[in-house]
């Protein structure tokens, strides 16, 4: 049995971010990675303004050129919505938060490089390849199972004693679905479908170069498709409830591509698949805290790295504050989150992410 005061449950801006802000409060802290590392992560890869300053707040760092893919920089006005009968409009993924606006240039990056890049700044230690099979959570700590496996595919099962759980690892989490099996299938089953699919680009056409284009097309998918550059490649992104064929809303979708803008498309390169989880906030249960999409943070039409970064961080603070002063965390971690719970709100009555609300 090996005993740590925190383990967190995966190792993207949610997980790091916990994880710097408990090795800054001398917190002894283990980050867990399902996958290998840097492992590639169904999302956008930009940085778009809050995500940057957060960046620079609690790791007091810049995105350095080692992460970032061409175009780098895309401005707030070259995100727009391609409508049949009016041509582009704007299409807004970030808003002002407490008053606050944020720089409207936005960093084009690729997600796996920037993941281990700050869970690098993080300090904490980690394992990759090390699956969460079980948790046990009694009043004075939390027990966790733990399948680690090395390169050549060999497995080993580890067992853990913590005094805190940090569930970090995505809208499809393991640990939310060890706090309660039952809600977690439940709010899965309400979830839109994710799949990003990279083509090496041969002519963008009559797109507009560096600009990142939102379609609603009900023949493609239920929720927004959207498409942009990195690097020699072009990232075309369909959504969609539970039943719809993704893989065919991809061919739908560069169909229309081409017949529309004449966009040249090659050889496939890869497919990335996640899910988006749509309600409010679920920080957990006394020593198992939730943070990031696995807690439901998520702001304005999915995008979620500045808020996982934010809730992570704060997630991390609270726990440290627990273990000083013999408290429990739940409530300080709450009352941490209470403005990002707000600004959800805020972002949900703006919300412009599915077809059914586009006109």
């Amino acid at each position: 049995m090996q005993e740590r005061e925190v383990i967190v449950v995966g190792s993207g801006p949610a997980g790091s971010s916990c994880a710097k802000a408990l090795r800054a409060e001398g917190v002894d802290v283990l980050v867990l990675e399902k996958d290998a590392l840097p492992r590639y992560k169904c999302c956008s890869g930009v940085l778009f303004g809050q995500t940057q300053e957060l960046i620079r707040r609690y790791f007091d760092a810049e995105a350095p050129a080692s992460i970032k893919c061409s175009p780098e920089i895309m401005h707030a006005s070259d995100v727009m919505e391609w409508h049949a009968k009016e041509g582009y409009r704007p299409y807004h993924w970030e808003i002002d938060k407490d008053g606050k606006s944020f720089s409207p240039e936005y960093i084009n990056i690729w997600r796996n490089l920037f993941d281990k890049w700050l869970l690098d700044l993080s300090a904490a230690d980690h394992y990759d390849r090390a699956m969460v099979r079980s948790v046990e959570a009694s009043a004075e700590h939390v027990q966790v199972r733990v399948e680690h496996a090395d390169g050549s595919g060999q497995k080993d099962t580890r067992e853990y004693r913590c005094s805190y759980l940090v569930g970090a690892d995505g809208a499809n989490s393991v640990v939310r679905r060890h706090l309660n099996p039952e809600a977690a299938k439940l709010a899965e089953g309400r979830a839109v479908g994710i799949l990003q699919s990279y083509f090496k680009l041969e002519s963008l056409g009559a797109l507009k170069k560096g600009a990142f284009t939102v379609f609603f097309l009900p023949q493609v998918g239920d929720a927004l498709s959207c498409v942009h550059q990195k690097g020699d490649h072009l990232l075309l992104c369909v959504s969609g409830f539970r039943g719809r064929k993704l893989r065919e809303s991809i061919q739908a979708f560069r169909h229309f591509l081409s017949e529309q803008f004449g966009t040249r498309l090659g050889d496939w390169w890869r497919d990335e698949a996640c899910q988006i989880l749509l309600g409010r906030p679920v920080l957990g249960e006394d020593r198992v805290l939730l943070t990031g999409e696995a807690a439901n943070f998520m702001y304005l039409n999915g995008e979620g790295i500045s808020a996982a970064m934010d809730s992570g961080y704060r997630c991390g603070k609270a726990i440290a504050h627990a273990l000083r002063e013999k408290e429990s965390a739940l409530p300080l971690y709450a009352q941490s989150t209470a403005d990002i719970a707000s600004h959800m709100q805020k972002c949900y009555s703006q919300v412009r992410f599915l077809v059914s609300q586009a006109s």
